[in-house]
């Protein structure tokens, strides 16, 4: 199904640019001959590096009929049997120990793809400036996909630098900008978003805050178009408003073919054509199946728009990015410097970063070479930035939600 779907994209555009990647253009035809030049893969695929490379890593797997999983860190993860139909495999970080896949079948990642498209007005006469990272699943299903399924270019950027950036948009009339509330603000504050050749800005990955959508409106008169989704069902709702929001927590319209409801927790339950099959690994207390999926936000319906109540789940959100606090743990503990260890999230000063990273942690060695023994297995951004090392004893009976109210002071 997929691969019809790109011979179709690729017998429509087969001579127009696919993918701009500095001096190097890319056209559908080009990605069609290297992905002859490939051997048959045998197994699941890993789909990572640049633009280019998960792009044909996405076509092998299409063609060979192998399981995709795009990963931003070399090196495959240990992935246990596949069950039959499954096409795309998402990594979602675990809040206890490893992170777990989300399994889905060719149509359930078309149809995620296909709704954004028609949402957001999506045109190849526009390319998507790919800001974000495109082996998380919001950069994936926002540009990778449209460009093998609907011949929506690519335009790379190398880092989200301002000057990279405005370099990279130089070279078209109009481009669309999928980004998240990070590197917004850090565009604004530099000048580079008046008189910025955007079609489209969409933001995503971590709450937008009502401050920085208005002064970029003011500014620039440029609006950012809030955009939320999960990672096991893809595009929930979009703001299509051609003017700032009047709340903060408004999330914008259900996409089409996406209905919500709320169920007697105050939670969102999502039904949609591009829900996935399930996790690897489910737990007793999640509702994930072909259909239907149980967020962890809780929030309201005010007609046709969401709102969003409070975040739920232990996962922490560092500038869009996701991480799991289970795996921080085992990280650590695995350095042999502590006794013991919780790690858990506290809001950040910045609303653009939204979380920072704490850990609750007993040991006899010093922060510094307890950093320095994670930084060659951990990002910079995932290393705790603030430590307690004389909790009172109650904090470890605490639930990681409760640490994080308890010590949301660390980084006022």
């Amino acid at each position: 199904m997929l691969l019809l779907r790109w011979n179709k994209t690729l017998e429509k555009f087969r001579d127009q640019p696919a993918i701009f990647d500095g001096e190097r253009v890319s056209s559908f035809s080009d990605l069609a001959e290297s992905l002859a030049a490939l051997p048959a893969a045998t197994g699941p695929i890993a789909a990572q590096g640049s633009a280019h490379q998960i792009a044909l890593a996405t076509l092998q797997g299409w063609r060979d009929g192998q399981a995709i999983l795009p990963l931003e860190k070399p090196g495959l993860p240990e992935l246990g049997p596949i069950p039959e139909g499954v096409a795309h495999l998402k990594l979602t970080p675990g809040n206890e120990g490893q992170p777990r896949t989300v399994r889905f079948t060719a149509a359930q990642i078309a149809a995620d793809a296909d709704r954004l498209v028609a949402a957001m007005d999506l045109t190849p006469e526009i390319p998507n400036l790919a800001t974000i990272s495109l082996s998380h699943s919001y950069g994936y299903s926002s540009i990778i996909l449209p460009l093998l399924l609907h011949g929506i270019p690519i335009q790379t950027v190398e880092v989200p630098f301002p000057a990279v950036v405005t370099a990279a948009w130089k070279n078209h009339k109009r481009v669309i900008v999928p980004a998240v509330p990070s590197m917004w603000r850090a565009w604004h504050r530099s000048g580079i978003l008046k008189d910025a050749p955007i079609a489209l800005a969409i933001s995503a990955g971590a709450p937008l805050s009502l401050e920085l959508e208005t002064a970029i409106w003011n500014d620039c008169g440029l609006k950012l178009h809030n955009f939320y989704g999960a990672s096991e069902c893809g595009g929930i709702s979009y703001d299509r408003s051609s003017s700032p929001r009047s709340h903060p927590d408004d999330l914008g319209e259900a996409l089409p073919g996406v209905d919500v409801t709320l169920d007697a927790s105050g939670r969102f339950m999502i039904r949609s054509s591009s829900v996935a099959l399930g996790y690897d690994d489910s737990r007793s207390d999640e509702k994930l199946t072909a259909g239907s999926f149980l967020t962890p936000d809780h929030g309201h319906l005010d007609g046709p728009r969401l709102l969003l109540d409070s975040r739920g789940g232990d996962t922490i959100n560092v500038a869009g990015r996701k991480l799991g606090p289970g795996r921080i743990e085992a990280v650590l503990r695995a350095t042999g410097f502590i006794e013991d260890v919780r790690v858990f999230g506290i809001p950040s000063h910045d609303p653009e970063r939204v979380d920072e990273v704490a850990a609750l942690i007993t040991t006899d060695h010093s922060i510094r070479d307890l950093s320095k023994a994670v930084a060659d297995t951990l990002a910079g951004w995932e290393i705790p930035r603030h430590w307690i090392t004389d909790p009172e004893p109650g904090d470890w009976q605490l639930t990681r939600q409760s640490l994080r109210k308890k010590h949301a002071g660390l980084a006022k």
